[in-house]
C-alpha cells in the first residue's frame, strides 16, 4: 500500500473510540493523493484481507485507503456521522437500516464466510457434536454456569456480537439476560475478533468467530490449542456488503472515490483477488456480488429468520448447492 499502515492498537498515533469500544485506526503516510475513508470490521483487518486486496485499488486509481477498523455498529455510527465514506460491514440488519434511514446509498453484496464456535482443542463440552448452534450454546451456558467452561465474547455491538445474542435468543436469553451472564463464565471483552480469540487461547475459553480469522490465526501459529468444535449450521452464515455513504446527507464524503472502490469490489477483477486469499490451506472469503451467487445467498438464508428456523428451512438447500456444483458455493463441517 502507498506509505505505511499502523495500527494504532500496537503503536499510539491516533485513536478512534465509538461508543465506548476503541477499533484499529491504519493511516498512510502520503498526503498528496486522494484519500478514501473506509470503515470496516475487524474481521476483514485481522484475517489479512485488507492488506491483501487493498493495495491493489490504491495503485490502480492512485488514491490511499484511510482504513477504521472496528465493529460493524460502530462502522455504521461513523457511517451515520459522515466521519467515512464508505462501509465494509457484515450485520445484515443494521445495514439495512442504515440504508432505509438515508444514510447509505446503497447495500451491495460483496462476499461471505461463516461463523463458526472455536474453542479448546480436546472440545471438553463435546459441541462438535450438537446438532445445531443453539444446542452448542447450551452446552456452554449449562457448563459454564457450573464452573466447568468460559465463553468469551466480542460485547462489540459488532456484526459478530449480533449475531452471538441471536444464537442465545433462541435459548431464550435475550441482550439484556446475556449482558447479565456471571462474568466468573462469561466474559465481556469489547475487543476485535483476533483479540478475542487470542483471550480463548489463554483462558481455554469457547468464541464465536467468523472462520476466515479463525484460519488466519491458525495460519501464524497465534492459537495453537485452540479448534473449530462447531460449523455446519446454516443460521451461521455471514455475509459482507459495501455501504458507500450518502453524499446528499454528508455532502464531504468523497462520492466518487466510494463508488469507484464499490464498483471494483464486485467486479470480475476484484471479485477474483477476494477469492484468492487463502490461509492454513483455506479460501477465506466467497465472493457473491455477482447476479447468481447474490441469489443464492438469499435463497439460503432469510436475514430476518431466527436460528432454529435457519437449521430446518436452510440447511438442505446449503448442502444441495454444495453437492450439485450448480454454484459456487462453500460449506463448512
Amino acid at each position: 500500500m502507498k506509505g505505511i499502515w499502523i495500527a494504532v492498537a500496537a503503536i499510539v498515533v491516533a485513536a478512534v473510540v465509538v461508543g465506548g469500544a476503541a477499533g484499529y485506526v491504519l493511516m498512510t503516510e502520503d498526503d498528496e493523493v486522494e484519500s478514501l475513508r473506509l470503515a470496516t470490521t475487524t474481521s476483514t483487518y485481522d484475517s489479512g484481507l485488507l492488506d491483501y486486496i487493498l493495495p491493489v485499488f490504491e495503485n490502480e486509481t492512485n488514491c490511499k485507503i484511510d482504513v477504521i477498523a472496528v465493529g460493524s455498529g460502530q462502522a455504521i455510527e461513523l457511517g451515520k456521522n459522515g466521519d467515512v465514506d464508505v462501509l465494509l460491514v457484515h450485520s445484515p440488519a443494521a445495514e439495512k437500516d442504515f440504508v432505509a434511514a438515508g444514510y447509505g446509498e446503497s447495500r451491495t453484496l460483496v462476499m461471505y464466510n461463516n461463523f463458526v464456535i472455536v474453542g479448546p482443542s480436546a472440545d471438553p463440552l463435546n459441541t462438535e457434536n450438537a446438532k445445531n448452534a443453539s444446542e452448542a450454546f447450551q452446552k456452554i451456558y449449562d457448563n459454564g454456569t457450573a464452573g466447568l467452561a468460559k465463553f468469551v465474547s466480542r460485547a462489540d455491538n459488532s456484526g459478530t456480537h449480533s449475531k452471538e445474542l441471536t444464537v442465545w435468543s433462541t435459548l431464550g436469553y435475550n441482550k439484556t439476560l446475556v449482558a447479565a451472564f456471571p462474568s466468573s463464565w462469561y466474559i465481556q471483552s469489547g475487543q476485535g475478533m483476533g483479540a478475542v480469540l487470542d483471550m480463548c487461547e489463554e483462558l481455554d475459553a469457547y468464541t464465536l468467530s467468523d472462520d476466515a480469522t479463525y484460519y488466519q490465526r491458525m495460519d501464524e501459529n497465534i492459537i495453537p490449542h485452540l479448534n473449530m468444535t462447531y460449523s455446519g449450521d446454516s443460521a451461521l452464515f455471514n455475509q459482507y456488503s459495501v455501504i458507500p455513504v450518502n453524499s446528499t446527507i454528508h455532502a464531504h464524503v468523497n462520492h466518487t472515490l466510494a463508488a469507484a472502490f464499490k464498483n471494483w469490489l464486485v467486479s470480475e477483477a476484484g471479485q477474483d483477488l477476494i477469492a484468492s486469499y487463502e490461509k492454513y490451506g483455506h479460501q477465506l472469503f466467497f465472493p457473491n456480488a455477482t447476479p447468481q451467487t447474490a441469489r443464492v445467498a438469499s435463497l439460503l438464508i432469510d436475514e430476518s429468520m431466527d436460528v432454529g428456523e435457519g437449521v430446518t428451512r436452510g440447511w438442505n438447500s446449503f448442502r444441495v448447492l454444495r453437492w450439485t456444483d450448480s454454484f459456487p458455493f462453500h460449506a463448512v463441517h
